[in-house]
């Protein structure tokens, strides 16, 4: 019998875990035991791969959304609904992308369309990402560590993490990113010589819910860990290519 190339077993291989992986995600009935199956396999150093998504997992991102669809947020705990919330913003960027041109789409292009369409579907109807940010997300929780988990694909955006937020975990997740996210140098500068922040233009757009720009050295601060509450404040320029591998 013909012997089958390394190269063509490796491919076999990736394909049929690929395929195994994709048919037990579509089993499920929770859209964040899904999405726990699925970011591990697409998600590396806070990137997606967009490319492997469309390939393999496209199915697996849509059912994410049609079980989201399906709950009612009211009738979930206060940190469950924030879980849910966030997960829905982040997992319907995701589709937004692969709807939208891919790995060639960019967060920005048409006036920034992709957030001010109502993409997002709620069991109580269609809203955009920018309606799920701001006037639900922002308005009910009053939490700025929600601006270190919502990710809108572009490379500034906070790393996006390979699981799912959970209401039970949550507190401590957000705590993990909001220190991971100022400890990236690609997103914010601590400047300890020049005694100044270099910080993520987010904090700039959202400066009133880290308590206005004359406190955002402060806040800051607290989440550090430790005193740069005299430092000054610059934003970074926004990098709106897409956050690919």
């Amino acid at each position: 019998m013909a012997s089958v190339p390394e190269h063509g077993m490796r491919v076999a291989r990736s394909f049929f875990v690929g395929l195994f992986v994709s048919t037990t995600l579509l089993a499920q009935t929770d859209p964040m035991a899904v999405l726990d199956s699925l970011l591990p396999e697409v998600v590396e150093n806070g990137r997606v791969d967009y490319a492997v998504v469309a390939r393999r997992y496209k199915e697996s991102i849509d059912a994410v959304l049609d079980l989201s669809a399906q709950i009612d947020p009211a009738g979930l705990r206060e940190k469950d609904r924030l879980a849910f919330y966030i997960n829905l913003y982040n997992a319907a960027m995701i589709q937004a992308v692969l709807d939208r041109g891919g790995v060639d789409f960019r967060p920005d292009r048409d006036d920034f369309k992709v957030f001010k369409d109502p993409l997002v579907r709620l069991k109580t109807g269609n809203v955009s990402l920018n309606d799920l940010e701001n006037n639900i997300i922002r308005k009910q929780f009053k939490d700025p560590r929600i601006h270190a988990a919502l990710v809108c694909g572009a490379i500034s955006c906070p790393p996006l993490i390979n699981k799912a937020y959970r209401g039970e975990t949550l507190d401590k997740q957000l705590d993990e990113n909001v220190k991971n996210w100022l400890a990236d140098p690609k997103r914010n500068i601590i400047d300890d010589a020049g005694r100044t922040l270099k910080l993520s233009k987010i904090f700039d757009w959202y400066a009133d819910d880290f308590g206005g720009k004359a406190n955002v050295a402060k806040w800051v601060s607290e989440k550090l860990g430790r005193d740069v509450s005299g430092y000054g404040v610059e934003f970074l320029e926004y990098d709106w290519s897409l956050n690919k591998p």
